[in-house]
């Protein structure tokens, strides 16, 4: 490996040279070359997940190789005159009796003279992609937007205010009101959510990029089950999401009052219901295809009513001064408006993943790998209206002009 050249330009520069040896029968010392190669890619101290990656693709396709240079030295190929020689050698007598008597003479070259063209299988014809297709996963979009920490305990326990101080104007030498203010104590339970995926050792051995497939993909789901949990978390076994203890969306004094309402006069009146109980709502979450709904609505003229393209500073897409956030993991249909600094994440075990034997995995070669995590999510009492949920048609329909 040349010094001179960083690891992504030496991935480069070896994956050209398995492209060459393709185009070409593969020999044994094509193969001894790049196993040289992929060695000295293994031999850094430090490797990427990128060069990882690498290093499992190119040893797949050393296998391909070394099995075509095997079949490869088993053929042996000829040259026309090689070929034109060899009949002449075997039907010599043919000859020289057909020359006597002036009759004409057909050979036939054998077919164990010419080079062999058939092949079964694409292996060693095809080019190994880096990577693994895996199945998409929703984006983690709502825990960027919640007010994280951690917590050493099983409970995170607050105190909470269940009546405030008193103060009124009073006359000169009036009588002062007087308040008693109370407080009790609210505890949150951490919740572990876990999964595992039970895996045979000759898989992991013969395999090699497999076990950071699996940890991967394993980490993943762990990480979207936390997500839809924060939204939509049932409690009991389940950390309490925001969605099931968010106030309902009313419409007030906007009842019946808005002409051809639609999602954007929803959320704006879902932004006054909040301000009205002394919050500042940040954000929307809402289905994609509730986002797309709101960026298609037009005018009864056929202009847009906002602008698809219109962004704040950062490239987020605001409406009623509300940054708007797209995920699968709200339900089409539904929308929820808050001030996210109110839902309160708390990561008690974070991440982790460990290997060992269940049950009879030893004695059947398997091994179990288990990925979990422990946390709560909560919404202080006195904090529950800072957020609104509902039903766009049915708000909307709450709210049109008849």
């Amino acid at each position: 490996m040349e010094n001179t050249l960083t690891p992504e330009q030496v991935i480069e520069k070896i994956n050209t040279k398995f492209n060459e040896s393709m185009s070409t029968m593969a020999t044994k010392s094509d193969v001894e070359s790049l196993q040289n190669d992929v060695n000295a890619l293994k031999g850094l101290t430090e490797k990427s997940e990128a060069i990882q990656t690498a290093i499992t693709g190119f040893e797949a396709k050393l296998e391909a190789f070394a099995e075509k240079a095997k079949d490869a030295s088993k053929i042996v190929a000829k040259t026309l005159p090689e070929a034109l020689g060899q009949v002449y050698a075997e039907n010599l007598e043919k000859i020289l009796s057909a020359k006597e008597s002036g009759a004409s003479l057909s050979l036939e070259v054998k077919a164990d003279t010419t080079i062999v063209g058939n092949y079964t299988g694409n292996i060693a014809l095809s080019t190994l992609e880096q990577g693994v297709s895996n199945i998409a996963r929703p984006k983690i979009k709502v825990r960027d937007i919640v007010n994280k920490g951690t917590t050493t305990s099983k409970f995170v326990t607050y105190i909470s205010q269940t009546v405030q101080t008193i103060a009124d104007w009073t006359l000169e030498a009036g009588t002062k009101p007087t308040g008693s203010p109370e407080y009790i104590e609210v505890s949150e339970e951490v919740k572990k959510i876990a999964g595992t995926v039970k895996i045979s050792k000759e898989m992991l051995a013969d395999l090699s990029f497999v076990q950071s497939e699996i940890n991967g993909d394993l980490m993943a789901s762990v990480d979207q089950m936390v997500e839809n949990g924060i939204l939509n978390g049932a409690g009991g076994s389940e950390i309490n999401g925001i969605i099931p203890i968010a106030p309902l969306f009313v419409a007030g004094s906007f009842a019946t009052s808005i002409p051809s309402a639609n999602i954007s006069d929803v959320l704006r009146i879902s932004v006054a219901q909040i301000e009205s109980a002394n919050f500042n709502a940040t954000h929307v979450v809402l289905n994609p295809v509730d986002v797309a709904k709101l960026q298609l609505t037009k005018t009864t003229t056929g202009e847009y009513t906002y602008p698809m393209f219109l962004m704040d500073s950062n490239g987020e897409m605001r409406v009623a001064s509300l940054i708007v956030v797209s995920t699968n993991n709200q339900t089409a249909g539904e929308f929820l408006v808050g001030d996210f600094t109110k839902s309160n994440v708390r990561v008690r075990e974070a991440m982790n993943l460990q290997v060992g034997y269940v049950n009879d995995d030893f004695q059947r070669n398997m091994v179990t790998i288990l990925c979990e995590m422990r946390l709560v999510q909560y919404v202080k009492n006195n904090d529950v209206n800072a957020f609104v949920k509902g039903n766009l048609a049915t708000a909307i329909a709450s709210i049109d002009l008849p």
